[in-house]
């Protein structure tokens, strides 16, 4: 009886201590103030949210399939021309169809594209081909 009293008396000691000591040092995050910026519309369709080295990017894709790539403060990044003929650098051909999503990993940010006849490419974002999937 002796040695569960003290059991008792023991554990309902160090759960007060605890409780109490857990509770002496709060720390509360607070969110800043939203980032507050402008995207011109002429910038197309958001196709896509994606990490990068200075935070979120976002990818916009408009009607002649120029994708821009932008921060979250509205700030340009980056762009990507398309082309139907001649090669230019750092371009990709229109033939790959409409961006869908865009993706980061180890080597870089890739985009997915996706043709009307089904055809799914995987493209760097230098305009290198990395792999394609065709539906049937």
């Amino acid at each position: 009886m002796r040695r569960t009293t003290l059991l008792v008396v023991s554990a309902t000691l160090l759960t007060i201590a605890g409780y109490w000591y857990g509770n002496r040092d709060v720390t509360v995050a607070y969110a800043g103030s939203p980032i507050r910026g402008t995207v011109p519309k002429s910038y197309g369709r958001l196709v896509a949210a994606i990490p990068d080295q200075i935070g979120t990017g976002l990818i916009f894709e408009d009607g002649e399939g120029v994708i821009r790539f932008v921060s979250m403060t509205g700030m340009k990044e980056g762009e990507l021309a398309r082309y139907d003929q001649t090669p230019t650098h750092g371009g990709i051909p229109r033939s790959y169809g409409h961006l869908v999503a865009a993706v980061v990993n180890s080597e870089g940010t890739g985009l997915v594209f996706e043709d009307s006849q089904g055809v799914i490419r995987f493209v760097t974002i230098t305009g290198k081909q990395e792999a394609e999937l065709t539906r049937n």
